[in-house]
């Protein structure tokens, strides 16, 4: 069968994750095995490859939250400096360094987050009177959260978030439009740097990115009608299946 009949199963793939990382995050545990198993990129290639489908999706869901008056660039702006600053990094780690490198670490967090939050719904879904954080402790986290979106990307949304809900606005929406404009940014010079590095495969991410352009529209409508309580329970289902994704191979359980 012909290359370009198996690279159209690519388009349903980035079709569902786009949804899945406008909402929440994580849609990449999709993306990076479809691009491996269906095109047979080997992995450090899938990784680069997968940051033009994230970069369609999160430019679509973020112009569609805009459309709609839910995007605070004010705040995207001030959030998106020191996450870019920790970008180069990552993504010069991603390119010398083994891509499971900090997987163990970041399941344990998705877990542990993941459960705090149903403990205690109410801090990423309603507003509270508590101080924010310190601008300088603000801007580490965003610049931890680079280092990390330049290495795997994976759950880039899922940390933005969490890390957002420290800034107590109470408003998922509001959150997931500021998250996907970050996404679309940081994405963007992630692409820069593995296309300078030859790490993208331009025609199975091209068409991939079809899918994910699609399924940011659709998952950023969707955040939209249905509010904070679908997000939360989206974010919930997806950050316990990426920490045991991220866990599995070292529990001993896939051998």
């Amino acid at each position: 069968m012909a290359d370009w009949v198996w690279y159209l199963l690519l388009v349903p793939a980035g079709f569902l994750a786009g949804i899945i990382n406008t909402m929440a995050g994580g849609g990449s545990f999709l993306t990076l095995p479809a691009l491996m198993m269906v095109c047979g990129l080997e992995p450090k290639l899938a990784n680069g490859t997968n940051r033009i489908a994230i970069l369609l999706s999160s430019g679509s869901a973020a112009m569609t939250f805009h459309r709609h008056g839910h995007l605070d660039r004010s705040l995207a702006l001030r959030l998106t400096i020191p996450t870019l600053l920790g970008v180069p990094l990552g993504a010069w780690a991603a390119i010398y360094l083994p891509a499971n490198a900090f997987e163990p670490a970041f399941g344990v967090i998705f877990l542990l987050m993941a459960i705090l939050l149903l403990l205690d719904p109410k801090r990423l879904i309603e507003k509270r009177s508590q101080k924010t954080p310190p601008q300088w402790l603000v801007t580490g986290i965003f610049f931890g959260i680079g280092l990390y979106v330049g290495f795997i990307q994976a759950g880039m949304g899922i940390l933005l978030l969490l890390a957002m809900s420290l800034l107590n606005t109470g408003d998922l929406v509001a959150s997931n439009a500021v998250k996907n404009l970050i996404g679309f940014l940081v994405t963007l010079l992630a692409v820069a740097m593995f296309a300078g590095y030859g790490q993208i495969a331009w025609i199975p991410g091209l068409t991939m990115a079809f899918g994910n352009l699609l399924g940011g529209i659709v998952g950023a409508k969707l955040a939209i009608r249905k509010g904070n309580q679908l997000i939360f329970i989206f974010l919930i289902v997806v950050m316990l299946a990426t920490g045991v994704k991220l866990l599995l191979p070292y529990t001993g359980l896939m051998q």
